[in-house]
């Protein structure tokens, strides 16, 4: 065979390498950014209104768009959709009341990380359809809008009381609209503690309804990572929803974000190993979703990024999170329409895990290291 006659085919292989590995790179890097259409969701979810063209607001701005929402209707006025009251008290030892509907901070953020990343717009990657066009508002593949994955009423046909367009293209009125559907949460979950909205653990089973009373986010399933310490995002695992938003809570991506804040978990002893419906649930004091042997206190938030102990604290150091290797469903999707009949679901809840930026691949280096060996035999003289 002559020297030269396997040059087309080491071109070729050059070629599809580099080709492989650039692509490979490309995809690891960037962040997860679905931008489904109406015209695209046809003929599945049927998603009712367009993605709107935008920029995604600062870090720096979305801490004003979260403080402005915690506040209620009191605070965003005529910037987001009427909300009402909440009940506050369970009797333990608060009376029941009517209060105007608030939030703490730092739940809203890290529901907010864990839906869409802090994401209202961005450049999509997926359907294939609309790749790389401008930047515009993030739709999930079942019609999740916005940085609140916002889904409730955003089906052809479905006549919500807020408007449709405005959680497609403003931030603010979109996270107030999933306040609302987390209100909503809040009103037909039963007691967590005294149920006291300025508590961050009293919101625990609201924010596993948020996802839906499912088996899948019950922390006695056994599917999930058993023995599990809370959840650390960079480590991975397979755990609740409600489990996954405390973990946030507890590991800002950065400390731009929030200040760490560490939540108590109930005791899954008092919670039924079957069904995805809680009883009334005693204070939080638990240090881990999987063990009481450590206590750690409950927490009130501001949106300053400080955090403030809700009670006294009689905590030793929290369990290690699980090993990075025992994840068998971490990133997969979370069960978004297993409601309870005649309530609806508010969030895609897809993990963001899947969309947090990367570095490049092990396949992808590993190309690109061959491509260029390859390129440096072409050249050695022969």
């Amino acid at each position: 065979m002559s020297r030269h006659a396997g040059r087309p085919f080491k071109r070729a292989a050059f070629a599809a390498l580099v080709v492989a590995a650039l692509a490979a790179a490309a995809t690891d890097a960037r962040a997860y950014c679905p931008s489904y259409t109406p015209a695209g969701t046809a003929k599945t979810q049927k998603c009712g209104v367009d993605p709107a063209p935008g920029t995604n607001p600062t870090t720096d701005g979305w801490h004003g768009i979260f403080a402005t929402v915690a506040g209620g209707k009191a605070a965003w006025g005529a910037g987001g959709p009427d909300i009402g009251t909440m009940g506050s008290g369970c009797g333990k030892p608060n009376p029941t009341q009517q209060v105007p509907a608030h939030f703490p901070c730092h739940v809203l953020m890290a529901i907010a990380m864990q839906e869409s990343g802090w994401q209202q717009f961005c450049v999509p990657d997926a359907p294939a359809s609309e790749v790389g066009k401008p930047e515009r508002t993030i739709v999930a593949f079942d019609c999740g809008y916005g940085v609140g994955q916002v889904t409730t009423g955003m089906h052809v046909g479905e006549t919500p009381v807020y408007d449709r367009a405005k959680v497609a293209n403003d931030p603010l009125y979109n996270l107030a609209t999933g306040t609302l559907i987390l209100r909503d949460k809040w009103a037909v979950a039963k007691c967590v503690g005294d149920n006291d909205p300025d508590v961050v653990e009293d919101w625990y089973t609201a924010i596993w309804a948020y996802n839906g009373l499912a088996y899948s986010n019950n922390p006695n399933n056994p599917n999930l990572t058993a023995g599990r310490g809370p959840y650390d995002p960079k480590k991975g695992g397979s755990y609740t929803y409600q489990e996954r938003v405390f973990g946030w809570m507890e590991h800002p991506p950065d400390a731009a974000h929030w200040a760490a804040l560490a939540p108590a978990y109930p005791n899954r002893g008092d919670i039924p190993t079957t069904g995805g419906s809680p009883n009334e649930l005693p204070p939080p004091s638990c240090a881990s979703p999987t063990s009481c042997a450590q206590t750690r206190t409950t927490h009130a938030s501001n949106c300053a990024g400080t955090s403030n102990d809700a009670g006294a604290d009689d905590a030793a150091p929290p369990p290690p999170p699980p090993a990075a290797d025992a994840s068998p469903g971490d990133g997969g999707p979370f069960v978004a329409d297993a409601h309870p009949a005649g309530a609806s679901g508010g969030c895609s809840c897809r993990s963001v895990t899947e969309r947090a930026p990367r570095g490049p691949s092990l396949l992808a280096l590993t190309a690109l290291a061959f491509a260029a060996a390859l390129r440096r035999a072409r050249r050695r003289p022969r």
